[in-house]
């Protein structure tokens, strides 16, 4: 059953959620390249929660990492003011902060479309379907054999005329 767009959407918005804490978290320790771990996580979440549909998965993945990089910014920021991410020592030019900015906007659509790919690849274990019971007929135990009143053949499961003499058997 293929996604629709909304689908989509509702997955890469799980992904940007997953990617956005997890990158920012990963921040407070000062783990080097937390935006892509965080990218990579939120879009194997976003395929994930589309069941199987790659292509799909791929999207809402590249999305979640996309749309997560701005996110992962603002949490940082939030963990920074209250002092859960150490200030840095000094402050690098306007420029290398654009450029930082780009790459990780880059990176994190390319990485979140990689994890949208495995997560959606994750088969799902199928629901149990129920077993289908045979029709019963009153009067007659299940599994009971049962034959023919008129010419004696042996009579399938739930059956109300014999096949062989077409004779109506009782209930």
């Amino acid at each position: 059953m293929p996604n629709t767009s909304k689908d989509v959407l509702g997955a890469a918005l799980v992904g940007v959620v997953v990617s956005g804490v997890i990158g920012a978290l990963l921040d407070t320790v000062s783990f080097a390249w937390s935006f892509a771990v965080g990218a990579v996580a939120g879009g194997a979440i976003a395929g994930y929660v589309l069941y199987g549909q790659i292509p799909d998965g791929a999207k809402a993945g590249a999305l979640a990492g996309a749309i997560g990089a701005p996110f992962y910014f603002g949490v940082s920021e939030v963990l920074y003011v209250f002092g859960a991410i150490p200030p840095q020592s000094t402050t690098p030019p306007m420029s290398q902060i654009q450029a930082a900015i780009g790459i990780i906007f880059i990176s994190s659509l390319f990485l979140g479309s990689i994890g949208g790919v495995i997560g959606a690849s994750i088969h799902h274990k199928e629901p149990p379907q129920p077993i289908p019971t045979q029709p019963t007929i009153p009067g007659v135990a299940p599994g009971q054999v049962r034959y023919c009143v008129q010419c004696g053949a042996q009579l399938p499961a739930g059956s109300v005329v014999c096949p062989h003499c077409n004779a109506r058997q009782p209930m």
